[in-house]
């Protein structure tokens, strides 16, 4: 069948392809919303989960806090002498620390040590001011009617309780403004139970914070687990503290059964859409409530994404469908002169083809001369310049260039090797000059063009390398670090060590440290918290040294440092300060604070001396300080002084 006869006006063909193309325009529309509105779903899912997790985590962090606050008190050796043996200067120390505290902690409304009666021992309060000040005796209440105090006399031992967030009372009456009030409580036991440490978090700052953890119009929503506001509901919050009876489960009953049945989700409240997951604060030892944390964007429903794609569709159906009938009315017209244009369609089909395969890359078409004649929008991207400001220039002077940066031989240039070859060229690792003067590493092939107007011509497609290339940069890294303290390698620090022994204008030391008694450490508290001591003191030595210093891990608790440069007493003293600072420290592990201290062999490099002999001296060393006592530093002789010895 001729061209002629396929597009002669009124012929069925044209009509089967009319109707064809209307029907992929409307499956394509609707595909395309539908994969849009799935994206634009894992987005929203992700987004929501991401804002929760910081809502989550804010409220952790808080209570974190006020958790090791009120544990260190109910666990104060100066509480228990008190309770031992109650002195008035004991007393004071305690009201003191409490006091202290409560400087050091202004969203702390109060800090309270109750005995097993319910009467208030030690009690701090807060003036109108915000300042915090002792309560007198005479002025302490008996607290045994309140609920948090008969919930934490039935704690076990180390058990803490957290009770529900609400507003604050005193004398029976609910405090004006409202302050908001979590109370953190635990037993004081010695062993038999003398009462509660009790601290008053104000929750005020707390909710602020929750609020501004969000962009806008995003807000934060918190109920109690009877469904009752605590933030997010507008005039609703802290009303059950006035009407019991309200909140969600009498707002909408049929929802706040389906939250209470699935641990997170979304429901339909009205316009909005509340997002929400329960979630309860603290471990097995935490007696704490259940709180339903969640996100509302006011105004916006549930099924907003799912509307608006849906009416979406139905528009780009309708629009695609129009310009398609428009688009087939002007082909329809066309298509009879694109018979003349065949032959010139041909004839640059290879070259299109050549084109159109690499199209995923960033693509430069260069004349025989190797003058940049075209660029696709990814090589502008990739490069930042311009098909403009290239046009007609000679392409391997302006970007072509070395790993260091310096220009790259042209006997080095694929693209040139391909337009003198005619052969196709691929490198795994070349390097373009971006326009702002970057080295980008690619991945790059030339293809020489056979034929048509740009014949012996080539097309340059290249992908951009970063990753691979910083890839290997951390695999590398990771090759010469110990991967328990990030500290040097074995292996990297006695190659740095050997080739400054190499330079014969530096005099280098080095430093041999060893934890002492760390086989106690591990024996006592185990393997897990050998490791964080060996972690946590090797970042102590790396926060003391100097940058061009190199500190590594050379077996188990045994640590080298080695500098350039180096003078007995240079070294002594960093090797002092190191010693002296382990000893002032304490590595926290768990709940405990270990006292561990090292020994230290300190050697200076003497003329000729392999890197084998001075560690075997600084060894030496190390061995006669661990002999003298440990936790000391000993600098090793030199050969010809153990010689005349």
């Amino acid at each position: 069948m001729s061209l002629h006869v396929l597009y002669r006006p009124g012929s069925l063909f044209f009509w089967l392809v009319g109707l064809l193309a209307l029907l992929l325009t409307v499956a394509i529309a609707g595909l395309n919303a539908y994969q849009q509105l799935q994206h634009e779903q894992r987005l929203q899912q992700q987004q929501r989960s991401y804002y929760l997790s910081r809502l989550h985590q804010e409220l952790n962090a808080t209570l974190d806090a006020v958790q090791l606050d009120v544990m260190r008190l109910a666990t104060s050796p100066l509480l228990t002498r008190y309770l031992q043996q109650p002195q008035p200067a004991d007393l004071e120390l305690l009201q003191q620390s409490y006091l202290s505290l409560a400087r050091l902690q202004p969203d702390y409304d109060q800090i309270r040590f109750i005995n097993r009666a319910g009467q208030e021992v030690i009690r701090i309060n807060r003036l109108a001011s915000g300042d915090p000040y002792i309560v007198p005796a005479a002025a302490l209440q008996n607290k045994a009617d309140r609920y948090y105090i008969r919930e934490g006399m039935r704690l076990g031992v180390g058990e803490r309780y957290l009770s529900p967030l609400d507003l604050n009372v005193e004398q029976g009456e609910i405090e004006v403004p409202y302050k908001p009030m979590l109370r953190m409580v635990m037993p004081v036991d010695q062993p038999q139970r003398e009462g509660l440490v009790v601290i008053n978090y104000r929750g005020h700052d707390l909710l602020q914070q929750m609020g501004s953890a969000l962009p806008s119009p995003l807000q934060p929503l918190l109920l109690n687990d009877a469904g009752q506001w605590l933030l997010g509901g507008g005039s609703r919050d802290w009303q059950f503290m006035f009407t019991p009876q309200t909140g969600l489960a009498v707002e909408m009953p049929a929802q706040w059964q389906q939250i209470q049945q699935q641990p997170r989700g979304a429901v339909a409240a009205g316009t909005d859409c509340y997002v929400y997951e329960w979630i309860r604060y603290g471990d097995g030892e935490m007696n704490a409530p259940r709180w339903l944390l969640g996100l509302n964007e006011p105004g916006r429903s549930c099924s907003a994404l799912q509307t608006h794609y849906f009416q979406a569709g139905v528009k780009w159906t309708l629009y695609g469908s129009t310009i398609v009938i428009i688009l087939l009315l002007v082909w329809y017209r066309t298509r009879l002169r694109q018979f003349h244009l065949y032959q010139r369609i041909r004839s640059n089909e290879q070259q299109l083809r050549l084109i159109t395969d690499e199209v995923g890359s960033g693509l430069i078409m260069v004349d025989r001369h190797g003058c940049t004649q075209w660029m696709n929008p990814e090589a502008e991207r990739l490069l930042g310049w311009t098909e403009a400001e290239l046009h007609d220039q000679v392409l391997h002077p302006l970007i072509h260039v070395t790993l260091s940066g310096e220009d790259a031989h042209a006997d080095d240039c694929p693209m040139l090797k391909a337009l003198s070859s005619g052969e196709r060229q691929q490198a795994d690792r070349e390097f373009f000059r971006t326009r702002d003067g970057r080295s980008l590493p690619v991945h790059t092939t030339v293809t020489p063009l056979p034929n048509g107007q740009y014949a012996g011509g080539a097309i340059i497609a290249f992908n951009d390398d970063s990753e691979h290339l910083a890839e290997e940069t951390r695999l590398r890294r990771q090759a010469m670090t110990d991967e328990l303290t990030g500290c040097l390698n074995r292996r990297a620090v006695l190659q740095v060590l050997d080739r400054l022994l190499l330079a014969l204008d530096r005099q280098p030391g080095v430093v041999l440290i060893d934890i002492d008694f760390f086989k106690q450490v591990n024996d006592h508290y185990g393997h897990a918290a050998g490791d964080r001591v060996l972690a946590y003191y090797a970042q102590e030595v790396r926060d003391l040294l100097r940058a061009n210093d190199s500190f590594g891990r050379i077996g188990g608790e045994e640590f080298l440092v080695v500098l350039e440069t180096a003078h007995a007493e240079h070294l002594l003293q960093l090797a002092e300060r190191i010693r002296s600072h382990f000893d002032a420290i304490r590595c926290p592990v768990d709940e405990h604070r270990l006292h561990v201290t090292a020994s230290f062999g300190v050697a200076i490099h003497q003329p000729g001396e392999s890197a084998h002999a001075l560690l075997a001296r600084a060894d030496a060393a190390l061995y006669l300080a661990k002999a003298n006592g440990r936790n000391r530093v000993e600098l090793a002789v030199a050969e010809e002084a153990v010689a005349a010895g």
